[in-house]
């Protein structure tokens, strides 16, 4: 059995974590509430001189958070093209951009995700709804890979890992 500090301790190296922070998933946010609870949202995301940004409403809870405690976190999860299942996170300071800084912020974000053609329909039907941008400076970064627990769990499966999960839909 492989040593639980091994399996939890393992890291990406940075070439993958770089990698898996410039594709298109999503990234899930975290906010602080009023009450200290944490409220959690599903965002699209740009990752860019070591800050994260996303787009949002300036009416939404997450954008209310972020600017009245100034703190928030994110995290992505994705596949390296190394193959390894990769978590990232970054927690830290956040900043709500408005006006053309966050006009611009979102036309970038959106472009990393939105084909070209598309793009100006996206921009006009959702500029005017997400009038605001996050950006998060993360004064700590977390990684971990899956890689030994995979490796591990093989070991003792009579199938491929892949095929000894359940779908999705079940």
């Amino acid at each position: 059995m492989a040593d639980p500090r091994q399996v939890y301790r393992a890291r990406p190296t940075p070439d993958e974590v770089a990698e898996v922070l410039a594709k298109r998933l999503v990234a899930t946010v975290g906010t602080l509430n009023e009450d200290g609870s944490i409220h959690l949202a599903y965002v699209i995301f740009l990752h860019d001189g070591g800050r994260m940004y996303f787009e949002t409403s300036s009416v939404t809870r997450k954008a209310r958070n972020a600017e009245r405690r100034g703190w928030a976190s994110m995290i992505v999860q994705g596949r390296a093209s190394t193959g390894r299942s990769l978590m990232v996170a970054g927690e830290g300071t956040a900043r709500v951009l408005r006006g053309p800084e966050a006009h611009d912020l979102n036309h970038r974000l959106r472009a990393k995700y939105i084909k070209p053609g598309a793009l100006d329909g996206f921009d006009r039907a959702w500029g005017p709804l997400d009038d605001v941008a996050v950006e998060v400076t993360p004064a700590r970064w977390r990684s971990w890979t899956g890689s030994v627990l995979h490796e591990q769990t093989q070991k003792e499966l009579e199938v491929a890992y892949a095929d000894a999960w359940l779908p999705d839909d079940a």
